[in-house]
Protein backbone atom coordinates (compact mmCIF):
# COMPACT_ATOMS: atom_id res chain seq x y z
CA UNK A 1 0.00 0.00 0.00
CA UNK A 2 1.25 3.41 -0.75
CA UNK A 3 0.35 5.59 2.61
CA UNK A 4 0.11 8.81 2.56
CA UNK A 5 1.18 11.41 4.83
CA UNK A 6 0.68 15.44 6.33
CA UNK A 7 3.51 17.35 7.04
CA UNK A 8 2.09 20.01 9.43
CA UNK A 9 4.00 23.15 10.01
CA UNK A 10 1.94 25.05 12.59
CA UNK A 11 2.79 28.03 14.24
CA UNK A 12 2.50 28.96 17.57
CA UNK A 13 0.51 31.93 18.74
CA UNK A 14 0.91 33.27 22.39
CA UNK A 15 -2.45 35.84 21.70
CA UNK A 16 -5.06 32.98 22.04
CA UNK A 17 -3.63 30.72 24.13
CA UNK A 18 -5.74 31.52 27.35
CA UNK A 19 -8.77 30.58 25.16
CA UNK A 20 -8.31 27.28 26.43
CA UNK A 21 -8.76 26.90 30.57
CA UNK A 22 -5.74 24.85 32.29
CA UNK A 23 -8.70 22.08 33.58
CA UNK A 24 -9.64 21.59 29.56
CA UNK A 25 -5.56 21.67 28.30
CA UNK A 26 -5.16 18.98 30.91
CA UNK A 27 -8.36 17.01 29.32
CA UNK A 28 -6.89 17.17 25.82
CA UNK A 29 -3.07 15.78 27.60
CA UNK A 30 -4.84 13.10 28.79
CA UNK A 31 -6.76 12.45 25.77
CA UNK A 32 -4.03 12.65 23.37
CA UNK A 33 0.03 12.06 23.03
CA UNK A 34 0.62 16.05 23.02
CA UNK A 35 1.85 18.43 25.17
CA UNK A 36 0.49 21.16 26.23
CA UNK A 37 2.58 23.45 24.18
CA UNK A 38 2.17 21.11 20.71
CA UNK A 39 -1.89 21.28 22.26
CA UNK A 40 -1.75 25.33 21.68
CA UNK A 41 0.03 25.12 18.57
CA UNK A 42 -2.63 22.82 16.91
CA UNK A 43 -5.51 25.43 18.30
CA UNK A 44 -3.33 27.90 16.42
CA UNK A 45 -3.64 25.76 12.98
CA UNK A 46 -7.94 25.11 13.85
CA UNK A 47 -8.25 28.44 14.45
CA UNK A 48 -7.01 29.78 11.09
CA UNK A 49 -9.25 27.70 9.37
CA UNK A 50 -12.35 30.47 10.78
CA UNK A 51 -11.08 32.60 13.19
CA UNK A 52 -13.91 34.67 14.36
CA UNK A 53 -15.89 31.52 14.85
CA UNK A 54 -13.50 29.71 16.74
CA UNK A 55 -11.85 32.67 19.08
CA UNK A 56 -15.57 34.02 20.03
CA UNK A 57 -16.55 30.37 20.67
CA UNK A 58 -13.21 29.18 22.74
CA UNK A 59 -13.42 32.43 24.47
CA UNK A 60 -17.34 31.53 25.73
CA UNK A 61 -16.00 28.08 26.69
CA UNK A 62 -17.79 26.09 23.74
CA UNK A 63 -14.54 23.92 22.80
CA UNK A 64 -17.62 21.68 20.80
CA UNK A 65 -17.54 23.98 18.14
CA UNK A 66 -17.41 22.65 15.02
CA UNK A 67 -15.11 23.08 11.94
CA UNK A 68 -17.48 21.51 8.76
CA UNK A 69 -15.83 19.52 5.90
CA UNK A 70 -15.17 22.11 3.94
CA UNK A 71 -13.42 23.97 6.00
CA UNK A 72 -10.88 21.23 7.71
CA UNK A 73 -10.15 20.37 4.00
CA UNK A 74 -8.85 24.30 3.26
CA UNK A 75 -5.77 22.75 5.36
CA UNK A 76 -3.13 22.44 2.45
CA UNK A 77 -2.58 19.17 4.36
CA UNK A 78 -5.35 17.61 3.94
CA UNK A 79 -6.50 19.83 0.66
CA UNK A 80 -4.41 17.49 -2.02
CA UNK A 81 -4.81 13.67 -0.10
CA UNK A 82 -6.50 11.62 -2.24
CA UNK A 83 -8.26 10.25 1.38
CA UNK A 84 -9.24 13.15 2.94
CA UNK A 85 -13.07 12.36 2.65
CA UNK A 86 -12.04 9.29 4.57
CA UNK A 87 -9.99 10.70 7.21
CA UNK A 88 -12.30 13.54 7.99
CA UNK A 89 -15.33 10.85 8.13
CA UNK A 90 -13.27 8.33 10.87
CA UNK A 91 -11.80 11.21 13.02
CA UNK A 92 -15.19 12.81 13.44
CA UNK A 93 -17.37 11.88 16.17
CA UNK A 94 -20.51 11.73 14.43
CA UNK A 95 -19.13 10.27 11.04
CA UNK A 96 -20.07 13.34 9.02
CA UNK A 97 -16.82 14.61 8.64
CA UNK A 98 -17.13 17.97 10.10
CA UNK A 99 -14.46 17.79 13.39
CA UNK A 100 -14.47 19.96 16.89
CA UNK A 101 -10.63 20.94 18.25
CA UNK A 102 -11.60 17.35 20.07
CA UNK A 103 -11.28 15.68 17.08
CA UNK A 104 -8.97 17.83 14.97
CA UNK A 105 -6.37 16.78 18.36
CA UNK A 106 -7.58 13.33 17.97
CA UNK A 107 -6.59 12.91 14.49
CA UNK A 108 -3.24 14.68 14.48
CA UNK A 109 -2.39 12.61 17.68
CA UNK A 110 -3.30 8.83 16.01
CA UNK A 111 -0.89 10.28 13.33
CA UNK A 112 1.46 11.48 15.51
CA UNK A 113 5.25 9.12 16.29
CA UNK A 114 4.62 9.33 19.53
CA UNK A 115 0.93 7.06 18.58
CA UNK A 116 2.06 2.97 19.02
CA UNK A 117 1.91 1.42 15.24
CA UNK A 118 -1.39 -0.57 16.09
CA UNK A 119 -3.17 2.17 16.56
CA UNK A 120 -2.02 3.73 13.31
CA UNK A 121 -3.27 0.81 11.93
CA UNK A 122 -6.65 0.51 13.14
CA UNK A 123 -7.16 3.67 11.93
CA UNK A 124 -6.11 3.13 8.34
CA UNK A 125 -7.95 0.18 8.28
CA UNK A 126 -10.70 2.32 8.73
CA UNK A 127 -9.66 4.56 6.42
CA UNK A 128 -9.29 2.45 3.60
CA UNK A 129 -12.85 0.53 4.35
CA UNK A 130 -14.46 2.70 2.19
CA UNK A 131 -17.92 0.98 2.46
CA UNK A 132 -17.37 0.70 6.66
CA UNK A 133 -18.90 -3.12 6.79
CA UNK A 134 -15.57 -4.04 9.22
CA UNK A 135 -13.79 -5.61 6.15
CA UNK A 136 -11.56 -4.79 3.07
CA UNK A 137 -12.62 -6.45 0.56
CA UNK A 138 -12.22 -5.95 -3.20
CA UNK A 139 -14.45 -3.35 -3.67
CA UNK A 140 -12.56 -1.30 -1.19
CA UNK A 141 -9.06 -1.92 -2.60
CA UNK A 142 -10.15 -1.11 -6.19
CA UNK A 143 -11.11 2.08 -4.36
CA UNK A 144 -7.74 2.21 -2.79
CA UNK A 145 -5.82 1.76 -5.52
CA UNK A 146 -7.62 3.75 -8.14
CA UNK A 147 -7.58 7.17 -5.57
CA UNK A 148 -3.89 6.30 -5.22
CA UNK A 149 -2.81 6.18 -8.72
CA UNK A 150 -5.52 9.46 -9.77
CA UNK A 151 -7.79 7.17 -11.56
CA UNK A 152 -5.91 6.79 -14.40
CA UNK A 153 -5.26 2.69 -14.75
CA UNK A 154 -7.24 0.25 -16.79
CA UNK A 155 -9.85 -1.77 -14.93
CA UNK A 156 -7.82 -5.09 -15.88
CA UNK A 157 -4.67 -3.32 -14.32
CA UNK A 158 -6.51 -2.28 -11.15
CA UNK A 159 -8.08 -5.70 -10.74
CA UNK A 160 -4.52 -7.54 -11.48
CA UNK A 161 -3.14 -5.20 -8.84
CA UNK A 162 -6.08 -6.29 -6.19
CA UNK A 163 -5.57 -10.14 -7.41
CA UNK A 164 -1.45 -9.44 -6.22
CA UNK A 165 -2.58 -8.04 -2.94
CA UNK A 166 -5.22 -10.00 -1.64
CA UNK A 167 -2.47 -13.03 -2.98
CA UNK A 168 -0.28 -12.04 -0.74
CA UNK A 169 -2.44 -10.82 2.26
CA UNK A 170 -5.38 -12.53 2.27
CA UNK A 171 -4.03 -15.30 4.59
CA UNK A 172 -7.28 -17.45 5.09
CA UNK A 173 -8.07 -16.43 1.59
CA UNK A 174 -11.60 -15.89 1.97
CA UNK A 175 -11.34 -12.54 -0.57
CA UNK A 176 -11.43 -9.88 2.15
CA UNK A 177 -8.70 -8.39 4.81
CA UNK A 178 -9.77 -8.87 8.32
CA UNK A 179 -8.67 -5.56 10.71
CA UNK A 180 -6.06 -8.36 12.29
CA UNK A 181 -4.72 -9.76 8.12
CA UNK A 182 -4.38 -5.53 8.03
CA UNK A 183 -2.12 -4.95 11.30
CA UNK A 184 0.00 -7.74 10.57
CA UNK A 185 0.69 -6.56 7.00
CA UNK A 186 1.39 -2.89 8.72
CA UNK A 187 3.35 -4.72 11.45
CA UNK A 188 6.01 -6.06 8.92
CA UNK A 189 6.63 -2.80 7.21
CA UNK A 190 8.69 -0.63 9.18
CA UNK A 191 8.14 2.76 7.22
CA UNK A 192 4.47 2.67 8.01
CA UNK A 193 4.35 4.45 10.90
CA UNK A 194 7.26 7.21 9.72
CA UNK A 195 4.45 7.51 6.33
CA UNK A 196 1.29 7.62 8.60
CA UNK A 197 2.07 10.70 10.62
CA UNK A 198 1.57 14.19 10.89
CA UNK A 199 4.52 16.11 12.17
CA UNK A 200 3.29 18.77 15.11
Amino acid sequence: FQHYYITNNLRMGNSDSALISEKQLEIYQLETFFTRKEILRIYESFADLNPDKVREAFLAGNYQIKMDYGEVTQLSELKFSPFKDRICRVFSEDLSGDMTFSDFLDMLSVMSMQAPKDLKAAYAFKIYDFNDDGEIDRTDLDELVNRVTGFRMKTEDVDGIVDEILKECDMDENGTLTPAEFEDILQKAPEFSANFNIEV
